[in-house]
């Protein structure tokens, strides 16, 4: 036991004595380790954010459209067929994006205040819900939609240049925190579709199935379906991301290996003396591995600020919505996981090296 601690005292003196190259060796490792928790946070937001809510629900929507955020519109006769097919639900909704640009984009969606209660799940934050009889020109705002506006209860939001005033807040935990919920009357005004919708929820009883093709291109597919396609087609840059943080931590792991060997080769007399003294081979482990973890522990909480600061400070926006990190255990156990190896890699590898050597030669004076 004493010898172990003399070894790891010996190795954490000569951090001290070489304070540039280790912190050279932690911003590397920084960097590796932040990125990787950045994109698994992001990556652990995106899933969070679409998310399926009500997978008993179908969606009634024009043929090869994305029906959830845009691009559908349908006839109110659609309506008719449905019910007339015997199903105990039909509630209309409208889905547009309005703005100028993709920076300006608001995410619109034209509720029933009748029937919309029934397919989402939310909580007013302030304020309160639309309700029916509710007069024109009301909006209620998700929470990220408010905050990236900076508004509140009792504000107006221009829409495609007409204010509504903001009756409540609400949060969903969805992408639907960016959405600005108005009465389906009032988006077929502002978007100027008469008495058109975007589509049709309708419950899943067996009577329409997901894939069915209706009479006039209208399909049918469960209600959640547009978002787990658009939430695919982000995934894929994340992975990638993901990649490269994995290739930094594998470079910066080797580096430090290198690093340590260049350290136990300037130390290897003495290392030699030490064994011939009494220390176990082991030793030299404790001595790397004091060098090694002094290392990768100030490379992770610099690492760990990067990706906090980061995090806080860059919003990430994309058409409309705002995705939220999500920094819990699942993010910080694989980066822990790594700086682990990074510590067994440049210690290990460079000790067993070391161990193998003759003492002679160790000990003999060049």
């Amino acid at each position: 036991m004493g010898c172990t601690l003399f070894t790891l005292r010996l190795g954490l003196h000569d951090l001290f004595s070489h304070r540039r190259l280790v912190l050279i060796m932690a911003l590397s490792i920084a960097i590796a380790t932040g990125m990787l928790a950045i994109v698994e946070a992001y990556r652990l937001g995106l899933a969070a954010e679409f998310t399926e809510q009500a997978p008993d629900l179908l969606q009634v929507h024009e043929l090869q459209t994305s029906g959830e955020f845009y691009g559908s519109r349908i006839s109110s006769q659609v309506a008719q067929r449905l019910s007339a097919q015997g199903l105990s639900m039909v509630i209309p909704e409208i889905y547009a994006v309005t703005g100028t640009s993709i920076q300006s984009a608001t995410l619109l969606r034209g509720i029933d205040l009748a029937g919309y209660t029934r397919l989402e799940t939310f909580s007013m934050l302030s304020g309160r819900c639309l309700r029916p009889g509710d007069p024109s020109r009301l909006a209620m705002l998700g929470v990220r939609l408010a905050d990236a506006r900076r508004l509140k209860s009792g504000d107006k939001i221009s829409l495609r240049g007409r204010d509504f005033e903001i009756v409540g807040i609400f949060q969903n935990g969805t992408y639907m925190d960016n959405q600005a919920w108005i009465s389906l009357a009032d988006a077929q005004s502002l978007l100027g579709w008469g008495q058109e919708v975007s589509a049709y929820v309708i419950p899943d009883e067996g009577i329409l199935h997901d894939g069915d093709i209706l009479p006039g291109g209208v399909s049918v597919s469960r209600k959640g379906a547009t978002v787990r396609f658009f939430a695919a087609q982000y995934r894929l840059p994340m992975v990638l991301l993901g990649d490269v943080a994995l290739a930094l931590v594998i470079s910066a792991a080797l580096t430090l290996t290198s690093v340590l060997w260049r350290l136990a080769w300037a130390r290897r007399r003495e290392m030699a003396i030490l064994r011939t003294t009494g220390f176990p081979t082991f030793s030299v482990v404790g001595y790397l591995l004091a060098q090694a973890g002094g290392i990768t522990l100030l490379g992770l909480l610099l690492g760990g600020l990067f990706a906090l600061v980061f995090l806080v400070a860059v919003r990430l926006t994309v058409s409309g919505f705002t995705i939220v990190p999500r920094l819990d255990l699942p993010v910080l156990l694989p980066s822990l996981g790594w700086i682990a190896l990074l510590m067994l890699a440049g210690s290990l590898l460079p000790a067993l090296w070391l161990g193998r050597l003759n003492l002679a030669q160790l000990l003999h004076s060049e």
